[in-house]
């Protein structure tokens, strides 16, 4: 791929520190119109106090503002050219499986990585499940917090060149994880459609 396949760590990385209010926050007023971007539509998460915090012709990174200041809740949908060939399914699921992190970096430890096929969205489409701690969280005080990202990525099935990953990551003590926020998660991940793109 010419762009990282790295889906948490841009994730989290969005709301390090105070980059989150750094980003232009704009909230989501109307959940029903979907976003048209590069080759896919996505339907912007479903819920309250959700902020569009970036877009550009390929992606939409949308925020969740919760009271806790450990607690971190983003959406991603992107797509990007992918320069690798692959003549089967299982083919792109061995490929994603190798190129998900497996260690993580100095504030990230990689616990576990899950990588199946899901033919829902289309033929060449995998489900992903990483989760790994965050070591060095603001105002964590030290504590190492949980990070797990649930997503599909999928190649465009008229452009195989054409890489979409569509996720959630949420990021806190393990007593924040909430299966409300994970529902709307979820929902936005199933609400991936593609559209015309030829190369």
């Amino acid at each position: 791929m010419t762009r990282k396949f790295l889906p948490w760590m841009l994730a989290l990385g969005l709301c390090a520190g105070n980059a989150c209010a750094q980003l232009q926050a704009t909230p989501v007023t109307v959940s029903n119109v979907a976003y048209e971007l590069e080759g896919y539509s996505i339907l912007p998460p479903q819920g309250k106090d959700w902020f569009e915090l970036k877009r550009d012709p390929q992606t939409v990174f949308f925020g969740k503002k919760i009271a806790s200041r450990t607690h971190a809740f983003i959406a991603t949908a992107m797509s990007a050219p992918i320069s690798d060939k692959f003549e089967t399914p299982e083919a792109f699921r061995e490929y994603i499986s190798r190129v998900l992190p497996l260690r993580g970096d100095g504030r990230h430890r990689v616990i576990e990585n899950r990588v199946e096929m899901d033919n829902a969205p289309g033929r060449f489409c995998v489900k992903y499940h990483t989760k790994a701690e965050d070591r060095g969280a603001p105002y964590a005080g030290g504590t190492a917090l949980l990070a797990e990202t649930f997503g599909v990525t999928c190649l465009h099935p008229e452009n195989p060149q054409l890489n979409i990953s569509v996720s959630y990551t949420e990021r806190g003590n393990p007593s924040e994880t909430s299966a409300e926020f994970r529902a709307e998660g979820e929902r936005f991940v199933r609400s991936l459609k593609f559209t015309s793109h030829r190369p």
